[in-house]
Formats: C-alpha cells, structure tokens, sequence
C-alpha cells in the first residue's frame, strides 16, 4: 500500500468516524509524533553545534566548569558597598 492510498484509506475512515474519543485519539496519536519529530530534530541541531564547538576549541574541562560556576555563585553574592553617612 502505498502512502497516498494509505492517506486516501485514513481520510475515509476518519470522516465516517462519529465517536469524538476515537477522533481525539487519532488526534494525539498525530500531535505526539510531530512533537517528537520537532524535538528530535532540535536534538540533532544541539549535537551538531556541540560537535562544532568541541572541534573549534570550544570547551572546558569539569575542573574548570566547576571552578567557573564557584566563581560565578560566588558573584551573586558579593555584598554591595555601604554608602558612607555624612555628618
């Protein structure tokens, strides 16, 4: 069966289709496997960048990610100087 009579076949069955619970489970049977098609295709692009990045030198050891979110933790909780009161 080819896909355009496979489409021909689902159209015909879902236009006779009275039952709403049927209809919304074809429904998000369709909807989940375009998300996962979107999601999966976000996946390769995130792959591809980091692959990217790890050629060009762009990446850190976990000693020196650990060391740079210590410092960065640290930063957000530096106390801002005291204005000096005028007498």
């Amino acid at each position: 069966m080819t896909a355009a009579s496979k489409k021909a076949l689902l159209k015909k069955l879902i236009e006779s289709e009275r039952e709403p619970a049927v209809l919304d489970l074809v429904n998000n049977v369709l909807q989940r496997r375009t998300r996962g098609v979107a999601f999966q295709s976000d996946m390769v692009q995130r792959v591809m960048r980091a692959e990217e990045d790890y050629k060009a030198g762009r990446s850190q050891t976990l000693e020196e990610f650990g060391k740079d979110m210590e410092q960065f933790i640290d930063s957000l909780y530096v106390k801002a100087a005291k204005p000096k009161k005028h007498t």
